[in-house]
């Protein structure tokens, strides 16, 4: 998937994660959790197809698909701690070996996302006496390197075909543009009435719809329409 396609669903997890921490601010709201409900569907659906375009593999159950997205979320985690130790003991040769982007694990094929992750592995084994500190453990990383070994056994044989890829990428556009709908014309009009009345709740809505350009670490803010 583009990076600016990636930048923006990044954009788009923030804002349903935002719209669920504040709950108690619409939870009456009928209409709100309709939106929010629609908003996560969406973004599932998203997140279900990218797996198609990215990868050259496919017989995904939806199982795997939620086994993949878990090895994505802690081979970042645990390579974000290790980059955030790196800095701190001013070792620039472990920060080059993983300064990962989420997205950029989020694009890697099913093979190099096990290659990567098992890399990972590898290096929080080698310094976890320096890590301890960051709260990781054996335990941490053997259960990492389980979810790895467990994903590889299940990872599907079989290729996309360009047929399959064209469509996925197709449908993709087509999701993208029902949550600009739902987002821009829908959750921005909303919550244009706690401009006034809540403004440290529209001023954080306004901060979770910024896309962050992560490919060039600067930000992009994508205003909502008043």
């Amino acid at each position: 998937m583009q990076k600016r396609l990636e930048n923006k669903l990044t954009m788009f997890k923030a804002v349903l994660s935002f719209l669920k921490q504040n709950i108690s601010a619409w939870g009456s709201s009928t209409v709100m959790a309709a939106i929010i409900a629609k908003l996560e569907d969406l973004i599932g659906e998203i997140e279900t197809v990218r797996l198609i375009t990215n990868s050259d593999l496919t017989g995904f159950t939806a199982e795997k698909l939620v086994q993949q997205d878990a090895l994505i979320n802690k081979a970042y985690e645990l390579s974000s701690i290790l980059y955030a130790m790196a800095s701190s003991s001013k070792n620039k040769v472990l920060q080059g070996k993983v300064d990962f982007t989420e997205s950029e694990l989020q694009n890697a094929r099913g093979g190099d996302l096990i290659s990567t992750s098992s890399a990972i592995a590898a290096l929080v084994r080698d310094n976890l006496t320096v890590l301890v500190p960051y709260e990781l453990t054996e335990t941490d990383v053997t259960g990492f390197e389980e979810m790895i070994s467990s994903f590889a056994e299940n990872l599907p044989t079989h290729r996309v075909s360009l047929a399959e890829r064209k469509a996925a990428n197709e449908r993709l556009k087509e999701v993208f543009s029902a949550v600009d709908v739902v987002v821009n014309e829908q959750l921005d009009r909303m919550m244009v009435r706690y401009r006034n009345t809540s403004a440290n709740l529209y001023a954080a809505y306004n901060n979770a719809r910024s896309v962050v350009d992560y490919g060039t670490r600067h930000e992009k803010v994508e205003k909502p329409k008043n």
